[in-house]
């Protein structure tokens, strides 16, 4: 079971307060198995079941950040990273890619190489946030290498490569409570957007 229902805890509205930040699943064509980071800005409507949101990196036909009403139970809170992590062949990950985190295989352990230079960010005007002229995800000119996975997507059919940084264990919101279980030493971890 994904997103909020039956978190056992103080409900929903623990984990979904306006200015939380949340992930959403997407269940559209070309989206499934996808996770996108959004923020809370409404609380969960008790008619519909809905709640109000503003994705990070998805934009609305006007190149705003989109806004959606969506199916609190398309949420879940925002997982937990791990740092440092290895992977193994067969682990189930997430794996950053196209604005999203999306659910994949580990098929492959490539040999340790310098990550690529990130891409650029464009430039957005958004009414509730500072404009960036960035054109970096990272300021960082470090030369460590980092793993490499081949990492295979069901939903695409597609195969591609993704550095240890870009990844994470795939885990599941069941009952207000990960699975698999964080392993001790990352049980206080911070989380981040990607």
């Amino acid at each position: 079971m994904n997103g909020a229902g039956g978190n056992g805890g103080g409900g929903a509205a623990d984990c979904f307060k306006k200015g939380a930040i949340v992930e959403v699943s997407m269940d559209e064509e070309g989206f499934r198995g996808s996770w996108y980071s959004a923020t809370v800005l409404g609380p969960v409507s008790k008619k519909t079941n809905k709640i109000y949101l503003e994705f990070h990196d998805l934009l609305a036909d006007d190149n705003r950040f989109l806004r959606d009403h969506l199916d609190i139970l398309l949420l879940r809170p925002l997982p937990p990273r791990e740092l440092h992590r290895s992977f193994l062949l067969g682990d189930d990950v997430d794996a950053y890619h196209n604005d999203g985190w999306w659910e994949g295989i580990v098929t492959q352990l490539l040999p340790p190489r310098p990550p690529p230079p990130p891409p650029p960010i464009p430039t957005i005007s958004h009414p509730d946030r500072p404009t960036s002229t960035s054109t970096s995800t990272s300021t960082s000119t470090s030369t460590e290498a980092f793993r490499y996975y081949s990492v295979f997507f069901r939903c695409s059919r597609e195969q591609l490569e993704f550095p240890e940084t870009q990844l994470r264990l795939h885990r599941e919101w069941v009952y207000g409570k990960w699975v698999p279980p964080l392993e001790p030493h990352d049980a206080h971890a911070p989380t981040t957007n990607n």
